[in-house]
């Protein structure tokens, strides 16, 4: 029998170390994962401006959308060389049940299905072509033509139109090789000149991962507004996946007076 001496030991530690650093570095997406997300949310504007009509059926209107929430299920069908995976998926809209019949009848007929890029640091870009604005004088062909793109692509604008703080959050993680509580950092989005500061805040177990939970927040200010956003998610850095993310949106406008967006987003 062959014993290790001191020598081997040290050599098979260091080893055991290093791999353990590869599999930590880099999540290992496979054909077959599947990623299950709930997205709520909340939006709240001033309407002490607003005619009475008006102001009755923009709080209806709030009230139904604010009732709501999207189930996005993808399974990966492919996984790049970079850690990049692609999915295909549905994204499926659950309606208050005081929705009016009518109402709900419509969201169910619009598309479900969508195609979604995972990216390596946890975030999700749906695909999305853009429905573009209707010219005077269109055929009834191309009416029908545009009709079955916008619905085509509507789950994807679904998705789009929530997941913009979520992926900066994911890039804002992924930029950190370690983590501990105390840690804090920033990130300056270039396309809009946001600088995010995260920090981390301490540690937790969700939903079957072990995560870093971690604050995300941003402040912006103009003569005439004011924009502070304050979030908190749960990042599973083995994994690179977000576990949950939520927070709010406030905005002050010297016109407009004040709203606020919530957003809560959790895998399943």
């Amino acid at each position: 029998m062959h014993r290790l001496t001191p020598t081997r030991l040290a050599i098979v530690a260091a080893f055991c170390l290093m791999c353990a650093a590869v599999r930590s570095s880099a999540a290992e997406r496979a054909v077959g994962d599947q990623y299950v997300y709930i997205f709520k949310g909340t939006s709240q504007a001033p309407t002490a401006n607003m005619p009475a009509m008006v102001r009755a059926q923009y709080e209806a209107n709030q009230a139904m959308m604010n009732g709501m929430f999207v189930t996005l299920t993808l399974h990966v069908d492919a996984v790049d060389p970079d850690g990049s995976a692609h999915a295909t998926g549905t994204a499926v809209t659950t309606m208050a049940p005081s929705t009016n019949s009518m109402v709900a009848k419509s969201m169910a007929n619009m598309g479900q299905d969508l195609e979604a890029k995972i990216l390596p640091d946890g975030g999700i870009v749906p695909k999305y072509d853009p429905p573009t604005a209707p010219t005077v004088g269109e055929s009834q062909a191309q009416q029908q033509a545009e009709a079955a793109h916008t619905k085509a692509n509507y789950a994807g604008g679904l998705i789009a139109h929530r997941i913009d703080n979520f992926n900066e959050f994911a890039l804002g993680c992924s930029k950190r090789s370690a983590f501990k509580t105390g840690d804090s950092w920033r990130l300056v989005d270039a396309t809009s000149s946001t600088t995010w500061t995260f920090a981390v805040t301490g540690t937790d177990h969700i939903a079957g991962h072990d995560v870093f939970v971690i604050t995300m927040n941003s402040h912006f200010a103009s003569e005439n507004m004011t924009s502070k956003r304050n979030f908190t998610g749960d990042y599973d850095a083995v994994n690179h996946l977000v576990v949950a993310f939520k927070g709010e949106t406030h905005q002050t406008n010297t016109q407009a007076g004040e709203s606020s967006f919530t957003e809560d987003i959790a895998l399943q």
